[in-house]
C-alpha cells in the first residue's frame, strides 16, 4: 500500500498516512475489479465508484472479500511494499520518463545560470480549486431538516476548523471518516501555495508536499463522486510531464536531483479519473501510455541503466530491488486496465490481462488463487458459468471449501444458478470463518429476500447495524435496508429516520444521504 500515501516532508524528516487504508474507493489498482451485475441484486461495493447502485445486488468482489478494504491491496502488498519501504535509492523509486520536449527544457535550465531562465504559461501547471467555500455536512443538515434541532446535539464529528491546520489534522480527519472536511482542510493547506480558490491557470510553485495534498484531496472527490470538481481540479496536470513537475526544474532547491516530484499513485490516479466521469475509453488510452513508460523504465533498469536511460551505471543489489519496485506497479497499472475494461464490457481483455498476470513468477500460491478467483468472477460479468465453475470450483470437489474466499466463490456460483439457498449456506459458513465481514451478512440478507423470506432479511440487516453501527453504516447497505423497508411496508418513513438518526450519531460527514431514499 506504499503507492498509496501521503508523504510528509518537513525539512528532514518524513511520515506517511496510508490514503487507500482510509478511503473505501480510493481508486487504487488493487480495488475490487467490479460487482457482478445480476438483474434485482444487491451490489455493495462497486469498483467503479460512479456507479449507480442497483436494488438487490450480491457483493462479489473480485478480489476483495473483506468489506472494510483494509486487506484490499495485500495481494502486491507483499511483493511491492518491501521494496517501496526498502533502502532503494530516492533516484530509482521517483524515476521517470520525460517527454522530448520536457527533457530539453530541463536540460536548458541545468545549463541556465539560476533564476536566468523564464518559461511561457504553456509549460507550467497552473492548478487551482474550482469551488469556493466549505463542503456542507450533508448528514448534519438532513438530521435538523427530518429531526429536528435537537437532534444536533448529538453531532459529534469533527471538522476542519477542529484540527490542526496541517498533515496531523488531515490524517486524523481522514482517519474518523470526515472526508468533506478533509477535503475543505486540504483547500486551506493549498492555498498556502497560491494554488486555492480561483488560481486555476496562474503559475504557482510546486513541491512534492503540494503534490501529495492534491494527490489526497482528488483521491478524497472520487470517494465522495464529486465528478464535476474532480474533473476541473484534475485537468490543470495533464500527465504530469510538465517540467516544473521534474525536481531539476528547481535546481536552487534541489540541485541536480533528477526524478520526478509526483508520486507513481498521483500518476495512476490521474490516468483513471476520466473513467469516473464517463471516459473510459480516455482513461484506457492513458493507462496504455502508463503502461508503455513503466515497461522502459523496467527495460532500463534490467540493461543496468538509470530508470530514465541515461547512462549511469547502477549496483546489482539496488537494479534488482528497482526492477522488482517497477515489476509491481506494472502490476498495478494491469489490475487498472482491468478495472476500466470491465467497466466497457469489454472481458474478454480483462480475462487476457489476468491471465497474463497469473503467469508472473513472484505470486505466492494465494495471491495466485486470488488472481483466479478474480478470473472467475469476471467469467460470471460474461455470464459463462461453465468457465466460471474451472476457476471457482476446487479441482477436487469432493473436498469441502474452508477459506472465506472459497466460500464466497461457492456463494457466487449459486447465485449465477440461482440457488439462493444453497449460496446462503455458502455466505453463512463464510460469516462463520469471519463474523466481522459485514459484506457476507448483506450477501445472506439477500439471499432471504430470493427465497421469499422478507422478514428475515430485514432483521438480518437490522441486527449488523445494532451489533456494529460504526463498521455497518456503508451506503450500499444502507440503500439494500431502505430498498428493503419499502418491500415489507408502506409504513417505511420510520425506520429510514432512525437510520438517518444512527448515522447522525456514529458517522463522519462522507455517507451520501440520497442511500436512505427520504425526500427532502
Amino acid at each position: 500500500m506504499a503507492d498509496n500515501v501521503i508523504k510528509v516532508k518537513d525539512g528532514d524528516m518524513e511520515s506517511t498516512v496510508d490514503v487507500s487504508r482510509y478511503l473505501n474507493n480510493v481508486p487504487t489498482p488493487l480495488e475490487e475489479i467490479a460487482a457482478f451485475q445480476k438483474p434485482g441484486l444487491f451490489d455493495v461495493q462497486s469498483a467503479t465508484i460512479d456507479q449507480d447502485y442497483d436494488p438487490l445486488t450480491v457483493s462479489t468482489n473480485a478480489f476483495d472479500t473483506d468489506s472494510s478494504q483494509t486487506s484490499t491491496t495485500s495481494l502486491l502488498d507483499s511483493t511491492v511494499d518491501r521494496v517501496e519501504q526498502s533502502g532503494l535509492n530516492d533516484a530509482y523509486r521517483d524515476t521517470w520518463i520525460p517527454s522530448e520536449h520536457t527533457r530539453k527544457i530541463l536540460r536548458s535550465i541545468a545549463t541556465t545560470a539560476t533564476g536566468a531562465s523564464h518559461l511561457d504559461r504553456e509549460n507550467l501547471t497552473m492548478p487551482g480549486l474550482a469551488v469556493q467555500g466549505d463542503m456542507p455536512d450533508l448528514i448534519k443538515n438532513a438530521s435538523i431538516h427530518f429531526l429536528g434541532e435537537d437532534e444536533n446535539i448529538h453531532r459529534n464529528v469533527l471538522t476542519a476548523s477542529d484540527v490542526t491546520q496541517d498533515e496531523r489534522g488531515l490524517r486524523n480527519l481522514i482517519q474518523a471518516g470526515c472526508y468533506r472536511a478533509a477535503i475543505n482542510l486540504s483547500g486551506r493547506l493549498l492555498a498556502i501555495y497560491a494554488q486555492g480558490y480561483g488560481k486555476i491557470n496562474q503559475p504557482s510553485k510546486h513541491t512534492p508536499h503540494s503534490l501529495q495534498l492534491w494527490f489526497t484531496r482528488l483521491s478524497l472527490l472520487v470517494k465522495l463522486r464529486q465528478m464535476d470538481v474532480l474533473e476541473n481540479e484534475s485537468k490543470p496536470f495533464g500527465n504530469l510531464d510538465k517540467p516544473d513537475m521534474y525536481f531539476t526544474f528547481y535546481p536552487e532547491l534541489y540541485g541536480t536531483r533528477p526524478g520526478s516530484m509526483a508520486s507513481f499513485a498521483f500518476r495512476l490516479l490521474l490516468t483513471e479519473i476520466p473513467s469516473y466521469y464517463g471516459k473510459s475509453k480516455q482513461a484506457l488510452e492513458n493507462l496504455y501510455k502508463l503502461l508503455a513508460t513503466v515497461n522502459q523504465i523496467i527495460a532500463n533498469f534490467q540493461a543496468g541503466l538509470s530508470g530514465d536511460g541515461t547512462h549511469v551505471r547502477i549496483n546489482e543489489s539496488d537494479q534488482r530491488n528497482a526492477i522488482k519496485l517497477w515489476t509491481g506497479r506494472r502490476s498495478r497499472i494491469l489490475i487498472s486496465i482491468v478495472n476500466c475494461t470491465i467497466g466497457m464490457r469489454n472481458y474478454i481483455l480483462a480475462i487476457e490481462i489476468l491471465e497474463d498476470l497469473c503467469k508472473q513468477p513472484d505470486w505466492t500460491t494465494e495471491q495466485t488463487n486470488i488472481l483466479r478467483s478474480a478470473i472467475g468472477r469476471v467469467h460470471l460479468f460474461l455470464g459463462d458459468v461453465t468457465a466460471a465453475e474451472k476457476f471457482l470450483v476446487r479441482v477436487n470437489k469432493e473436498e469441502k471449501p474452508t477459506s472465506v474466499r472459497e466460500l464466497v466463490d461457492s456463494g457466487l456460483m449459486a447465485v449465477a444458478q440461482n440457488a439462493f439457498q444453497e449460496a446462503y449456506n455458502c455466505f453463512q459458513s463464510a460469516s462463520a470463518v469471519d463474523p466481522s465481514n459485514v459484506m457476507l451478512i448483506n450477501n445472506m440478507a439477500v439471499c432471504l429476500l430470493y427465497t421469499g423470506q422478507l422478514k428475515a432479511a430485514v432483521w438480518l440487516f437490522e441486527s449488523i447495524i445494532n451489533r456494529n453501527p460504526l463498521k455497518s453504516l456503508q451506503e450500499p447497505i444502507l440503500l439494500n435496508m431502505c430498498t428493503s423497508y419499502e418491500l415489507h411496508t408502506t409504513h417505511c418513513k420510520q425506520p429510514k429516520l432512525h437510520l438517518l438518526r444512527q448515522l447522525n450519531r456514529y458517522k463522519g460527514d462522507a455517507a451520501d444521504i440520497q442511500c436512505l431514499k427520504l425526500a427532502m
